[in-house]
């Protein structure tokens, strides 16, 4: 199968199944880093925490924005083959920049609100609306909260468009080179030890062993590089749409491939101490480099059982695929308030983190339900409206 026996009005259900699963499992994530042994939350800590918190982000961070930023390069490239470089722009305009443009002061002001009491809470235990306590004022302004990503996968476009832009005046034969290169498959043995690679090395330079979102409005370099050969892993997986079975085929392969990688990274991390340690530089490299490949082989993994196992339209997930975007908007508001009025609860984490978690997907699937299905929200974000029924 290539890319041009793909109808331009067939859906891939399994990938946008997997899309919206990687952009909901915010709630998870972000639910989980409140309750965390690890210090790394820089809006709300509660006083119960559990290491099992620290194990779920650790788990769903190795996989969650990799697989998302391919899928999107992947989708940029289904838009571009089907509508053209105009009809691509227009799409991502709506899609992703009129959402950010609208959504990002919204979310910041909730946020900055929900931030400054949080920091009184934590301090003093009492509900407060004292600036004065935030530790870092400057995230109240320079954040581009959960919206981070958007802000990126922009820059990712923006980046794509002056490259096709570009290509006219190379010269023939560097053409012809890249155009080679971009149909190379992505589960070739050098393409999974390269992009293994340039991730580690990006990766070392954190302590973890891996790069995550940066929430500033400035875009950091390094964080375009590290998400950005995911997108060009989509771009790339678009060209080759055979792919997709051969990924079906081997991708519980690859599942238990990425498993043994994360195990290995995982004791990398627990072994390495600290930066003055003796064994540091070996222990943060087998860290980085498992890791790295941990990655990779989860993209093509969540890529190959997705499009195994979801190939077929079914009403609840068209649903919640729809609901998604709206969902990762939209759930840090709800879920942060939660979890500031059960501060002085004395449950464990972990039952704290269900409670925030599935309160706030049910708030967040009513309001989807009511403010965006058939509304002018849920013409931005999905592209038309769909009855409520």
């Amino acid at each position: 199968m290539g890319n041009g026996t793909l109808a331009s009005d067939q859906r891939l259900h399994g990938l946008d199944f997997l899309r919206a699963l990687m952009m909901s499992l915010g709630v998870v994530l972000h639910s989980a880093q409140m309750y965390m042994t690890l210090d790394i939350t820089d809006y709300y800590i509660d006083p119960m925490r559990s290491v099992s918190m620290d194990a779920v982000l650790i788990y769903i961070n190795t996989f969650r924005m990799p697989t998302f930023y391919l899928l999107s390069g992947f989708f940029t490239a289904l838009l571009f083959s089907r509508r053209g470089l105009e009809g691509m722009l227009a799409n991502r305009y709506q899609r992703l920049v009129l959402p950010f443009i609208i959504f990002l002061p919204l979310l910041a002001i909730n946020m900055s609100v929900l931030r400054i009491y949080a920091e009184n809470i934590m301090a003093s235990g009492q509900w407060v609306f004292d600036i004065s306590a935030v530790k870092k004022p400057r995230i109240l302004w320079d954040n581009t909260h959960n919206l981070w990503f958007l802000y990126y996968l922009i820059i990712f476009v923006i980046i794509l468009v002056g490259l096709i832009k570009l290509k006219p005046v190379l010269p023939l034969k560097l053409r012809y080179a890249v155009s080679r290169v971009l149909q190379t498959p992505i589960y070739s043995p050098i393409v999974i030890l390269l992009v293994a690679a340039w991730l580690a090395v990006l990766g070392s330079g954190s302590f973890s062993g891996r790069l995550s979102g940066d929430l500033g409005l400035m875009p950091q370099p390094s964080i375009i590089a590290y998400f950005g050969v995911a997108f060009l892993l989509g771009w790339m997986l678009y060209q080759r749409l055979e792919n997709l079975a051969l990924l079906a085929k081997r991708a519980w392969l690859y599942f238990a491939l990425a498993h043994i990688a994360l195990v290995v990274g995982l004791v990398g991390f627990a072994t390495q101490g600290e930066a003055d340690s003796p064994n540091y530089f070996w222990l943060h490299s087998l860290l980085s480099a498992a890791t790295g490949f941990s990655m990779m082989f989860f993209m093509l993994a969540f890529v190959g059982l997705f499009s195994r196992y979801f190939v077929s339209h079914h009403a609840l997930i068209r649903y919640f695929s729809d609901s998604a975007y709206w969902i990762f908007i939209f759930h840090s508001v709800p879920m942060v308030a939660i979890a500031l009025l059960m501060h002085s609860w004395q449950l464990a984490a972990e039952w704290k983190f269900l409670v925030v978690c599935l309160s706030t997907l049910a708030i967040c699937l009513l309001t989807y339900q009511l403010w965006v299905r058939d509304t002018w929200i849920g013409q931005l974000l999905n592209g038309r409206r769909y009855p409520k029924q």
